[in-house]
């Protein structure tokens, strides 16, 4: 049998699994978050401590390059400038220290919050990488085990090995010297990284070998870990609602190990049967995309996710109402880092049952990490699981370096646009005769993107849209620290405008402001939860604002929104995220159609 072990429940343990957090049958934890660990530390003096952080970083790495550098440890001195040897993965670390994780070094305020254990004084040099093992043994359940789950909190570049075998990479170049930085920060989530178990344990003493490096602005690294086994594959990302027609419906999810997997779903009562519509045909895969027909409007579809040994709790979403019928959708955005509030948020569009919801940027702190997008699918997904869910691009979802590169086309599956550029994230979509166009502020010079936004808009009038929104991250005006988009305002808004679009969605800036300008009514809805930015300008005790953006109000507060589109009018109710009112609902009257 497979050996049970209780799942450590620590507060910071983020996991991207959207079902049972808790302890299941058939893991065994051989690594837990704040264990032990032995490490050693590589530390190269500063070149000028009057510089500072940034300045002292870049100092010593220029000189590294030219000179090479003399290093020290704070356990043991393990070599000059070439880290612990070769090897040092798959054997016992010369000299180490040993503590419990989180491995971190006291700042220069000289705090070290958060340390399990204190690797050095951030005063009295810059630590240049960490190296750290853990050691554990495996017994008879060896033979049961299919799947490691690796998690890693770590700052900023990584690489992990099992028993001297690398098994994830993170921002650290292969030909990169032991000092070297890396050249880009990661965020604060934990990543979980899955591993086929077969042929990285062996029975007996078996060796997690992590090194880190921090980014060139900074003067220390952090780590933590777990690592997990368990013998079959589970559903780890989803089931999401990816698309929805008026009859017809696709439902995607990832697994950790290629898996054959099904969607059983039925509309109507619980009594009725439910049919089953298979992923890729049958086939083996990680990622999955199922289609769901022949569904009828304006129902409750039931469904559930089989993958596997796995199997999701029974979930539902509504088809479609009718176009003409009453529609209700929600609209928030710029969450980052703000769980907590974004999570309330989420709860709050849950009970209010919209039909989609529309995010204006900003989902994470950095596109390009892994654990961010991960932790954002923890939050959302309740939600995703039963609501389509349409994000417009923000500057901080989107990341252009290499491997590396986190598309959001590739991430929602978002549908092809003819001339758009495989970076470009601008898309459309129609629900019951409403149509919202999404642009990429990102991409605002693109000709390829307004081209297509005024293609779009004449095509949607031409079909019969009753009303047209449009949603983008950095909109054209806000009175926020950023201030409104120039582009934007001079190029955009005409368009909208021209085509009559009755709303313009925006982020970026953290408030919630309303207004009109440019013949175009507008909501800045920021509020999702990051941290708020102040109203720098037309309020009191604050300077006239330079540009006319025809603002009515302008709030700095955590917010979403819950839109109703009725025959006639639209009804626009700005929420906090308990659910009281922000201000009194707005009434915006649908124009008549033309005869």
């Amino acid at each position: 049998m497979f050996r049970v072990s209780r799942r450590c429940a620590s507060a910071a343990f983020l996991v991207v699994m959207l079902w049972p957090l808790a302890a299941r049958a058939g893991e065994t934890v051989y690594v837990a978050p704040g264990g032990e660990l032995d490490w050693i530390a590589l530390r190269v003096p500063l070149a000028h401590q009057q510089l500072g952080a940034i300045a002292a970083a870049e100092a010593d790495r220029a000189r590294a390059a030219a000179e090479g550098d003399a290093v020290s440890a704070q356990a043991p001195v393990f070599g000059a400038g070439d880290g612990p040897g070769e090897g040092w993965a798959a054997k016992k670390l010369p000299g180490a220290a040993r503590g419990k994780a989180p491995l971190a070094a006291r700042s220069t305020d000289g705090r070290c919050s958060g340390c399990g254990t204190e690797i050095g004084d951030q005063r009295a040099g810059r630590i240049a990488a960490l190296y750290a093992q853990a050691v554990f043994t495996t017994g008879a359940e060896l033979a049961d085990v299919r799947v490691l789950e690796l998690r890693v909190r770590y700052s900023d570049g990584m690489i992990a090995y099992l028993n001297g075998r690398e098994v994830a990479r993170r921002q650290i170049a292969r030909d990169a010297g032991p000092t070297v930085p890396v050249d880009r920060p990661a965020g604060p989530e934990w990543e979980t990284i899955y591993l086929p178990a077969r042929g990285l344990l062996k029975k007996g003493e078996n060796r997690l070998a992590v090194e880190v490096r921090p980014h060139r602005g900074e003067r220390a690294p952090v780590l933590d870990l777990s690592l997990v086994a368990r013998g079959g594959a589970r559903i780890v990302r989803g089931p999401i609602v990816q698309w929805l027609g008026p009859t017809a419906a696709s439902v995607s999810f990832d697994t950790d190990l290629p898996s054959r997997a099904s969607v059983e779903y039925a509309a109507g009562s619980a009594s009725e049967k439910m049919t089953s519509a298979r992923s890729a045909g049958g086939a083996l895969a990680v990622h999955h995309r199922v289609e769901l027909r022949d569904l009828p409007g304006g129902s409750t579809v039931r469904y559930r996710v089989v993958a596997g040994g796995d199997v999701t709790p029974e979930l539902s979403f509504r088809t479609p109402p009718g176009a003409g019928d009453p529609i209700r959708f929600g609209v928030y955005g710029d969450m980052r880092g703000g769980h907590r509030v974004h999570a309330q948020i989420v709860e709050s569009l849950l009970d209010e049952a919209p039909d989609f919801v529309i995010v204006t940027g900003d989902l994470v702190v950095r596109g390009t990490d892994e654990g961010g997008w991960q932790k954002f699918f923890e939050v959302t997904g309740k939600l995703m699981a039963r609501v389509p869910y349409y994000p417009a691009a923000g500057n901080h979802d989107v990341g252009r370096a290499g491997e590396e590169e986190r598309r959001m086309n590739e991430i929602f599956g978002i549908s092809s646009v003819p001339d758009r550029p495989e970076w470009g994230h601008w898309y459309s979509f129609d629900v019951a005769g409403v149509h919202v166009a999404m642009l990429d502020s990102n991409a605002y010079d693109q000709e390829a993107q307004l081209a297509w936004l005024d293609a779009d808009l004449t095509a949607a009038r031409k079909a019969g849209a009753r009303v047209l929104f449009a949603a983008t991250h950095d909109g054209p005006y806000s009175r926020g620290n950023h201030g409104g988009n120039p582009i934007a305002r001079d190029r955009y808004v005409p368009v909208l405008a021209k085509h009559g679009v009755l709303l313009l969605f925006a982020g970026h800036d953290h408030i919630y402001q309303r207004g009109e300008a440019g013949g175009l009514a507008y909501i800045v809805t920021g509020g999702g939860g990051a941290s708020l930015y102040p109203i720098r300008c037309g309020t009191r005790g604050r300077p006239r604002c330079p540009d006319d953006d025809g603002a009515i109000l302008a709030l700095s507060e955590h917010h979403y929104l819950s839109v109703t589109v009725q025959r006639d009018f639209v009804l626009v109710c700005p929420k906090r995220p308990d659910r009281t009112p922000l201000e009194k609902c707005i009434r915006y009257k649908l124009p008549r159609p033309k005869r």
